[in-house]
């Protein structure tokens, strides 16, 4: 009996805190009020990334902004592949391209040396980040621009994954779930987290908080620079979801693949607020107890207790999606909660005893 209530108390409190979460990103702030052009950098860190960096610099170079209000920066991240050779292609081509060689630092390491070089080159007031692994919308640096009025420091953005089959389709799905919770999340003004290939912010906001010199290290580099521009309390920020600059990734290829990605995002996170381990907590309870009562000979309560979780978080996916123009993606939904369920229970153990991060083809 005792652990019946138990289970009704965690799936209360995890229905509640969707609800909550389903109705905030439903009103998102979208303030659209800055009709100037300031000039923005867009910058890619790019490691061995041959087979994906000119799809990526087609779209980042075919946007609906002014071309001579923008500029792209490709900082190559010691590639041993054919990645230089594309950036001198682009470069002959557009005039408001080009790319640099990161050099070797003694501070920084990995990425974050490679965009803190990016973002010293960049002559944007605005500094617009994505991955060499993305594809952006015509319209994504336009309506980037367009949030920033003179109180806003920071504005974060959605982005899915390319989705033609069941393993894609689930991966997307979960990026969906995750992101839209961190825009409901910044919708509260009780910011959680962002992902750093669709992120933006003022130049001078990295400069206030000192950039990723004095940011302490973090396998979530763009984790860590929200954190620290939302802390000044000086900047306004947003995340908006909104179709005109959704991103497409590449999602990963393989278990292996994925698991690696979600140990360096659970260990990135290690630093979050209360808050959000508590959000973490309710989720991971939950889903004990949905395991572990059919073995206790309560099967019923298990069973009711799975569906009705499911159909919170369908809600909540079809809220952020409809929003986005994706509802196609729902038909993944299946396969998304059986990999959702699992991972929710085995992440922690992920997280601690998963060993070193493999990133890249560097250990951290």
């Amino acid at each position: 009996m005792m652990l019946d209530y138990l289970l009704i108390s965690l799936l209360v409190l995890y229905l509640v805190q969707v609800a909550v979460f389903t109705a905030a990103a439903r009103r998102t702030r979208d303030e659209q009020g800055n009709i100037s052009q300031p000039f923005i950098s867009v910058l890619i860190a790019a490691r061995n990334e041959e087979s994906n960096l000119s799809d990526c610099l087609k779209s980042v170079l075919n946007q609906s902004y002014d071309t001579e209000r923008y500029e792209v920066i490709v900082i190559n991240d010691h590639s041993t592949d054919g990645t230089e050779s594309i950036c001198q292609e682009f470069a002959l081509r557009f005039h408001n391209f080009s790319y640099a060689n990161a050099r070797e630092d003694s501070t920084l390491r990995g990425k974050t040396n490679a965009l803190d070089q990016g973002i010293e080159k960049a002559r944007g007031e605005i500094i617009l980040v994505t991955d060499a692994d993305c594809s952006v919308p015509r319209t994504w640096v336009e309506w980037t621009a367009r949030r920033y009025s003179n109180s806003v420091g920071m504005v974060g953005g959605i982005t899915l994954q390319k989705a033609g089959n069941w393993f894609e389709g689930m991966q997307s799905l979960d990026w969906a779930f995750l992101l839209g919770l961190a825009s409901a999340t910044v919708s509260l003004r009780h910011p959680l987290s962002t992902i750093g290939n669709n992120l933006s912010f003022r130049k001078a906001a990295y400069g206030e908080v000192g950039g990723y010199r004095k940011i302490p290290f973090s396998v979530t580099e763009d984790f860590m620079l929200f954190r620290s521009i939302v802390k000044t309390k000086n900047w306004d920020y947003l995340c908006p979801i909104d179709p005109n600059v959704l991103v497409v990734s590449q999602p990963c290829s393989s278990w292996k693949e994925l698991f690696r990605q979600k140990q360096r995002w659970g260990k990135g996170g290690l630093d979050m607020k209360l808050s959000g381990f508590s959000i973490m907590a309710i989720g991971f309870g939950l889903n004990a107890m949905i395991l572990l009562s059919p073995v206790l000979g309560n099967s019923l309560f298990a069973l009711g207790a799975l569906l009705f979780k499911m159909a919170g978080d369908y809600s909540f996916l079809r809220t952020v999606l409809k929003k986005l123009g994706r509802l196609d993606h729902l038909k993944y939904f299946s396969a998304f909660q059986a990999y959702f369920f699992l991972y929710v229970l085995v992440l922690p153990f992920i997280v601690f005893l998963g060993g070193k991060v493999v990133w890249k083809g560097r250990k951290y």
